[in-house]
């Protein structure tokens, strides 16, 4: 089953969800704010190598906690800051199985689901 972590108002989240309608492809919608992802799948949607890149960059605490200027140390402190503020996680959030990847480009869903 596919889950899409999504925020109700945000424009590429509808992108995703019309994606996913269009390719008739059945989801479960999920309020990234109210049900925040499980710390094991945003494990696995943070890359390593640009964890900066899980961040939402127009959420206001990405701006209050500077962020852009900040440097990580692991993946595990990217992970624990956007389940303490979950509208600093890129969205919306693709979900299935164990798999999980970050903002919405019909290309890489279409690779991810295997299209």
């Amino acid at each position: 089953m596919v889950k899409l972590y999504v925020k109700p108002n945000c424009k590429t989240c509808q992108k995703a969800v019309k994606y996913l309608e269009k390719k008739s492809i059945p989801f479960d919608a999920v309020d990234i704010l109210t049900t925040p992802p499980a710390k094991k799948l945003l494990e696995k949607a943070v890359d390593a190598s640009n964890p900066k890149e899980a961040f939402n960059k127009r959420s206001k605490a990405y701006r209050e906690l500077d962020i852009e200027q900040r440097t990580f140390k692991t993946k595990k402190e990217v992970v624990d800051l956007l389940r303490a503020n979950p509208d600093m996680i890129r969205r919306p959030l693709l979900a299935r199985g164990e798999k999980a990847i970050l903002g919405f480009d019909e290309a890489d869903y279409a690779t991810f689901l295997s299209l």
